[in-house]
């Protein structure tokens, strides 16, 4: 489904701006806002913007609501409230497109942390550790792994995607790639599900995992051959 030009990659945007009410929180969960420069505990009745990031530690959850979702992040996980969202089939096969380039590789001395990218240079040295940290990016992708099992699995997407490309150690844990190709699969994104296991080929698998990306693999090419 490759199909979009690079004019119209260059000059579509996909538009969506929201904002959350916490509506309860149990245990240790934080918010990083882009007002400020360190963490703060999440109250409720607290208001979320889209470039706020929450994260929940062990044995914590947050139950967030806009007008049309509510949304509850688990234990030991993370997200930024602008992924919160619901996309169409569309929306996620251009913003794959766009994710393709911004994984291009950058000229040495143009490179800018994502990070401060959203939060300027008020970022204290603790807070950016804590944001660049693989660990940190772990939690995201349990974050998005909630999306997707809360009916939100374009967006669940598009996370992921965001994850691997500023945490690339995360893109070695081939259960969870597994987990996103398989949705991607599930989508009828045969293409992008195809470039995907055969990126998680590359890694180190059980021959459980081998055995399944192979059969994967096999089917889409059945399917490819038949369009």
């Amino acid at each position: 489904m490759k199909k979009y030009l690079l004019t119209i990659l260059l000059f579509a945007t996909i538009t969506y701006s929201q904002t959350f009410q916490v509506e309860k929180v149990s245990g240790n969960v934080k918010m990083l806002s882009s007002k400020s420069s360190t963490w703060q505990q999440l109250k409720p009745k607290m208001i979320l913007n889209e470039n706020d990031v929450i994260s929940t530690d062990k044995n914590s959850l947050v139950l967030i609501k806009s007008d049309q979702i509510s949304f509850t992040l688990k234990e030991s996980a993370a997200i930024t409230v602008a992924n919160i969202k619901k996309m169409s089939l569309d929306e996620l096969v251009l913003a794959l497109a766009m994710e393709d380039v911004m994984n291009v590789p950058r000229k040495k001395g143009n490179e800018k942390s994502d990070n401060t990218g959203v939060y300027g240079d008020q970022i204290n040295e603790e807070t950016l550790t804590t944001l660049k940290s693989n660990d940190f990016g772990v939690k995201r992708l349990n974050g998005a792994k909630q999306l997707a099992e809360n009916g939100m699995k374009e967006s669940a997407i598009v996370a992921a995607q965001e994850v691997y490309r500023k945490y690339p150690d995360t893109k070695k844990d081939a259960s969870t790639r597994i987990y996103f190709a398989d949705i991607l699969f599930g989508m009828g994104l045969y293409e992008e599900a195809y470039d995907e296991y055969s990126e998680i080929k590359m890694l180190t698998l059980t021959t459980d995992q081998k055995n399944y990306v192979d059969g994967k693999t096999e089917q889409i090419n059945k399917k490819l051959i038949k369009s």
